[in-house]
């Protein structure tokens, strides 16, 4: 199983698709922050996307997907000039409602956004840009199969659209990572460009995979077939941070998820599952990451 796929699964993707506006021109669009990504379709015409404190306007054309990891402030207006409606929330109107802002609109906009329900020491939020935005004619025709049938779900009205729309933007989410490293590429995508390299990609997927291994350095290099320098000077350079950093995150995200969904399991066979040879090693790891013992942490997600 691959990194990402280990990841995702760990870290559970929640999406929520939470307005489908029929806008008139002109048109604007003020949204707060918030406190996960969000994401834009503009099913229908043409505009811009300014993020807060930037002085650029992005070009949005019909079909094209922004999305913002860090749910920073931002405008989506139809020009610069347009009036615009302040200090919108996504989710003051319900989940999936459907705004007619006029009878003749000019553009078609869906919002909404991706979580993670784990993201203590490990978000892929992190290895993404503060705006992203996918153009539909250089996106690949699995996204804009995508895209259409979000656009048909958004708009009819029939039982469980909500559940599809849901699904479909977990689909959404994952096409866009997957465009974003596969055109920046293996040097300038951070992690999730490491994934594309044999080397690393490799070296991720037995971390990911095998927790509990007695990792090391070493260890790794000698199973992908290179010397221990340059292995870590490579991974480091395409992940961001040392071989073992990583690791201990990874290790840490994993335990945190089995100290919340099983309260019965001791700490002593957590720390085991995630590669600590014992308790008091796991103790000492969690605390210096999260801030408190892995006993104090349940009590309080408890």
């Amino acid at each position: 199983m691959d990194a990402l796929t280990q990841v995702l699964n760990t870290m559970r993707l929640k999406s929520s698709v939470y307005c489908r506006s029929e806008l008139g021109s002109p048109w604007g669009l003020h949204f707060a922050r918030r406190p996960c990504a969000v994401f834009h379709v503009l099913h229908r015409g043409a505009g811009y996307l300014q993020a807060a404190g930037e002085s650029d306007l992005l070009t949005l054309e019909e079909g094209d997907v922004a999305l913002l990891p860090g749910g920073d402030e931002h405008l989506v207006t139809e020009n610069p000039g347009a009036p615009i409606l302040r200090d919108l929330e996504l989710d003051q109107w319900g989940e999936c409602a459907l705004m007619r802002w006029s009878e003749q609109p000019v553009a078609v906009l869906l919002c909404g956004t991706f979580d993670f329900e784990y993201v203590e020491t490990f978000s892929l939020f992190n290895y993404l840009p503060r705006v992203l935005i996918v153009q539909r004619k250089r996106s690949s025709s699995t996204l804009n199969s995508v895209l259409e049938m979000m656009a048909t779900e958004a708009q009819a009205q029939r039982p469980a659209r909500e559940v599809a729309l849901r699904r479909l933007a977990d689909l959404l989410f994952i096409q866009i990572v997957q465009h974003w490293a596969e055109t920046r590429g293996v040097e300038q995508a951070g992690w999730l460009g490491a994934l594309q390299d044999r080397t690393i990609g490799e070296s991720l997927a037995l971390m990911h995979s095998q927790p509990d291994y007695p990792w090391t350095v070493a260890d790794l290099a000698r199973t992908v077939k290179y010397s221990r320098s340059s292995f870590a000077a490579r991974f480091t350079a395409l992940v961001g941070e040392p071989p073992m950093e990583y690791l201990t995150r990874w290790r840490l995200q994993l335990a945190i998820r089995l100290l919340r969904e099983h309260p019965a399991i001791p700490i002593s066979q957590i720390a085991r599952s995630v590669g600590y040879s014992s308790e008091a090693a796991f103790s000492r790891a969690f605390k210096q990451k999260l801030g408190a013992p892995p006993g104090g942490y349940r009590r309080e997600m408890a």
